[in-house]
């Protein structure tokens, strides 16, 4: 009898730890996993928006979600300015910023404790792309 209650307490003593460990290891790679889905869109919307910007040079404010995804919790920002003070140059370069954000309360706005990445780019203003169709 007192073999299994020392047994049982050694087992409890070593398993508490471990699934500790592996739920604190779980819960990691959730976050990474939703890091990586943020970058993944973030690097999407900037590529799009970068065509738009070499076809059609608009300045401009964006934002959206990617609900028709099964992400609706997952919100996007886009400024395209070509403003010296945004860091671009006036009808020569378009500085892109893109704010990908994990919109946990569901208010549409970027808080401070929520998951976000942000990615920018320049785009130059080339003939080429003027006469591209």
């Amino acid at each position: 009898m007192l073999e299994m209650v020392v047994a049982t307490g050694l087992m409890a003593a070593v398993l508490v730890p471990a699934l500790s460990v592996v739920r604190d290891a779980m819960s990691k790679s959730r976050s990474l996993h939703r890091q990586s889905l943020l970058a993944n869109y973030a690097v999407r919307v900037l590529e799009e928006q970068s065509a738009l910007v070499a076809g059609n040079w608009a300045n401009g404010n964006t934002s959206g979600s990617f609900v028709s995804e099964g992400h609706a919790d997952i919100q996007y920002t886009v400024t395209k300015s070509d403003a010296l003070v945004d860091g671009g140059l006036s009808d020569q370069l378009m500085h892109i910023q893109v704010t990908v954000y994990d919109d946990a309360d569901s208010d549409t706005t970027i808080d401070t404790n929520e998951l976000r990445v942000d990615y920018r780019t320049k785009v130059a203003k080339l003939g080429s792309y003027e006469n591209a169709e």
